[in-house]
C-alpha cells in the first residue's frame, strides 16, 4: 500500500461495498480511497464491483464508469486523456503512475486506487498542487518579451 499523508487524527476505515448489478460474469473488484473533508469523517476505501466486459481498457476509463454508472461523488482529476498533461496522476496498485495510459489488464487481482502519497489530500483522489504552482512561478519557465518595444534582427 501506499505510504502518503492521512489528514489530521485519521485512520483509512473500511468504506462502503457496491455490488454489481449486472450479473456480469467478468467483474473486478476496484478498491479507491475517499475522504471529503466538509463530513469531518476519517478517509475510507471503497470497494466497487465493476463489469469489465463493459470498460475501456485503461484505469481512468474505470473511474468514468464508476462515476458515471455507480458513484457521482467520486473526485478525481482527468484532463487530455492521452498521457500528456498530467492530471490524472495517481498512486495505481502501488505505483505512481497516469490513469489514462495505465492499462488495468497489466494488474492481476484487485485494483487499487489511491491519491499520489507526496501530495496532501484535497478530496478522494485529488492531491493539492498549490506547492508544484508556487515553485513553478519561481522558476518562471515561460518566455519573456522585450518590454522596450523594439524589435531585434
Amino acid at each position: 500500500m501506499a505510504q502518503f499523508s492521512l489528514p489530521q487524527n485519521s485512520k483509512i476505515e473500511v468504506g462502503n461495498y457496491f455490488k454489481d448489478k449486472t450479473n456480469s460474469k467478468n467483474l473486478r473488484k476496484i478498491n479507491v480511497y475517499r475522504w471529503d473533508p466538509s463530513t469531518g469523517k476519517n478517509p475510507r476505501v471503497d470497494t466497487f464491483e465493476v463489469d469489465m466486459d463493459n470498460c475501456g481498457p485503461k484505469v481512468l476509463d474505470i473511474l468514468f464508469k464508476i462515476k458515471n454508472e455507480i458513484d457521482p461523488s467520486l473526485t478525481f482529476r482527468r484532463s487530455c486523456a492521452h498521457g500528456v498533461c498530467g492530471s490524472c496522476a495517481m498512486n495505481i496498485d502501488g505505483v505512481n503512475g497516469l490513469a489514462c495510459i495505465k492499462s488495468h489488464s497489466d494488474i492481476n487481482g484487485d485494483l487499487n486506487i489511491y491519491p499520489l502519497p507526496h501530495l496532501k489530500v484535497v478530496k478522494d483522489l485529488i492531491g493539492d498542487l498549490s506547492t508544484l504552482y508556487k515553485q513553478y512561478e519561481s522558476i518562471q519557465p515561460w518566455l519573456k518579451v522585450d518590454q522596450t518595444g523594439q524589435e531585434k534582427n
